[in-house]
C-alpha cells in the first residue's frame, strides 16, 4: 500500500516537473508547526458514565508546495498529526496529503488534470463519530483517493464553447470491511450564447460507470440533455429543459429506469435586488417542480430560500458499505450522507443568509429534506441547521464562531440520529511567522440506533510559519 501511494503521487508530480524549467517556474515553500493542548471530558466519546476526561499534545507540522508556470501548475500539501494522550498513556499518529496538478498540454486545447490524496474517514457510521480527529476512537481508517481527468476545451468563438472530459476516480479503504469503489465519468457539453445574448443553449452528455466489492456490477447512469434560456426583455426570461436518462443497478425494485424528461420554467428580475426563479416538469419517476427567490440586500449580503421536488441518482456516491449488512450509513462527520446504488426523490426547502460586512462575515443555512427511495424503498428525513460567523477584532485578531445541528430519521429504525456541534476560537498574530489562540467546542450525539455521547474540549495552541 505504502509503494502505491508513492507512486501515485509520484505520477501526478512528473508531468509538472517534467514541464517546469527552473528559468520559468515559480516556487513557493511553506512549512509550518502548530503545538497545542487541548483537555476534554470524554476522551474516548462513550456514553456519560463512562466519560473519562484526560489531556491531549498535539504536534502537527505541515509542508506546502507551489510550483508555477506558464503551461502548469502544481500543489503539494502534506501533514503529520501526533497526539499525546496523558492519562491514557497512549499515542496516535495520522499522516494527510493532497497533491494536484493542471497541465496544459497543447495551447488552448488539450488539458490534464491529476490528483491523489490520503484522509482519515469513519469506519463505521453507527458508531462514535468525532467532529474533529483528536478524540481517543478506534472509528477511523485511512482514505486513499486517486483521480485523473484528461479534457479538450475548445472556445470557438466569443458565445460558442465546447468541453469533452474523461475523469477516473478510484478511492480506497485501508482497513477490510469497507468496499473499494472506482468511477468513471464521461461529460461531453458545448453552449452556445451569454454574454447578453438573446437566445442560449447548452446540450450535454454525462455518463457514469460506478463498481466497487459490494456490486455484482457496475452502476450505470447515462443523461444527454438540452438547456435552453430565451430572454425576452431586461426583466424577464423563459426556460426549457428537455433530455433522456437511463440508470442500471444491481438491486433495483422498480421497473422503469430510462425514459425522457423535460422542464419549462421562468427567471424574472422585477428590481435589481430581486431574482424570481421556476420549473416544473416531468421525470421518469415521478413530477419535478423548484422554486427560488434571492434578495441581494448589497452585493456581498442577502437572502436566498427555495423549494425543490426532484430525482437524484446516487451512482457516483457509491463510496462504502455500511459495516452492519442492510443498514444505511448515518453521519459521515457533520453530515455527509453515503448511498450504495440507490435513486431517491427529493422534497427540499431551504433558506440561506449571507452577510459581509466591514470587518465581519457569516452565513446560517437551514434546510428540510425528505428522501423516498426507489429501490429499498426506504425513506429518511433531514433536517440541519448551519451557521458560521468570522469577526476581524483587529488587524492582527479575529473570531470564529460554527454551530451545526443536524437531526436524521429513517423509517427502519427505532429513534432518530441527532449530532450538534458548536465551536468558538481566537486567534491573534503576535507576528507574521507566529500566531497564538484557543478554541472551545461542544459537541453530542443522542438517537435510539447508534453510540450516544457528548464531549467538550478546550484548547491553546501556537502556530509558527518558518
Amino acid at each position: 500500500m505504502i509503494s502505491m501511494r508513492r507512486a501515485a503521487y509520484l505520477f501526478v508530480w512528473t508531468p509538472l516537473l517534467i514541464g517546469i524549467s527552473p528559468a520559468c517556474a515559480s516556487i513557493e515553500f511553506s512549512p509550518s508547526i502548530q503545538i497545542s493542548q487541548y483537555w476534554t471530558d470524554n476522551r474516548e466519546l462513550t456514553a456519560d458514565e463512562l466519560s473519562q476526561e484526560d489531556t491531549i499534545t498535539e504536534i502537527q507540522p505541515e509542508i506546502a508546495l507551489t510550483l508555477t508556470s506558464r503551461r502548469h501548475r502544481g500543489e503539494l500539501e502534506a501533514r503529520y498529526q501526533h497526539l499525546t494522550y496523558r492519562r491514557a498513556d497512549e499515542t496516535r499518529s495520522f499522516q494527510q496529503y493532497n497533491a494536484s496538478t493542471n497541465s496544459e498540454l497543447s495551447s488552448d486545447l488539450l488539458f490534464l488534470d491529476l490528483a491523489a490524496n490520503r484522509t482519515q474517514s469513519a469506519i463505521s457510521e453507527q458508531q462514535a463519530v468525532a467532529a474533529n480527529n483528536l478524540s481517543l476512537i478506534s472509528n477511523r481508517t485511512d482514505v486513499s483517493t486517486y483521480n485523473i481527468n484528461p479534457y479538450l476545451l475548445k472556445q470557438w468563438s466569443s458565445r460558442w464553447r465546447s468541453r469533452i472530459d474523461y475523469n477516473y476516480r478510484d478511492t480506497r479503504f485501508e482497513i477490510a470491511g469497507i468496499n473499494d469503489s472506482q468511477t468513471q465519468m464521461f461529460t461531453a457539453l458545448t453552449s452556445y450564447g451569454g454574454n447578453g445574448a438573446i437566445f442560449s443553449v447548452d446540450l450535454s452528455f454525462n455518463g457514469v460507470r460506478t463498481e466497487s466489492q459490494l456490486s455484482t456490477r457496475p452502476a450505470e447512469f447515462d443523461e444527454l440533455r438540452l438547456d435552453s434560456r430565451y430572454q425576452m426583455n431586461a426583466t424577464w426570461a423563459w426556460l426549457l429543459n428537455v433530455g433522456y436518462e437511463e440508470g442500471r443497478y444491481d438491486r433495483a425494485t422498480t421497473e422503469k429506469t430510462r425514459g425522457g424528461f423535460g422542464e419549462v420554467g421562468f427567471e424574472t428580475m422585477p428590481t435589481r435586488k430581486i431574482t424570481l426563479n421556476g420549473l416544473i416538469g416531468e421525470r421518469y419517476f415521478g413530477n419535478t417542480a423548484s422554486l427560488r427567490l434571492l434578495y441581494r440586500y448589497n452585493l456581498r449580503t442577502g437572502v436566498e430560500v427555495g423549494y425543490r421536488t426532484d430525482i437524484t441518482q446516487s451512482a457516483i456516491e457509491i463510496n462504502r458499505a455500511s459495516v452492519q449488512t442492510g443498514v444505511i450509513a448515518q453521519f459521515d462527520n457533520l453530515g455527509d450522507t453515503f448511498l450504495a446504488n440507490e435513486v431517491f426523490k427529493v422534497r427540499r426547502s431551504d433558506a440561506r443568509i449571507y452577510f459581509q460586512w466591514a470587518r465581519s462575515r457569516g452565513e446560517l443555512l437551514a434546510s428540510h429534506e425528505i428522501r423516498d427511495f426507489q429501490l429499498s424503498l426506504n425513506q429518511e428525513i433531514i433536517d440541519s441547521v448551519v451557521a458560521n460567523w468570522n469577526w476581524s477584532i483587529t488587524a492582527k485578531s479575529s473570531l470564529d464562531l460554527e454551530l451545526s445541528v443536524l437531526d436524521r430519521e429513517l423509517n427502519n429504525q427505532v429513534g432518530d440520529d441527532r449530532l450538534n456541534y458548536a465551536l468558538v476560537r481566537i486567534e491573534s498574530k503576535s507576528t507574521k511567522m507566529v500566531s497564538i489562540g484557543g478554541e472551545y467546542s461542544i459537541s453530542s450525539r443522542s438517537g435510539a440506533a447508534i453510540q450516544a455521547y457528548r464531549q467538550q474540549q478546550v484548547g491553546l495552541f501556537v502556530n509558527v510559519l518558518f
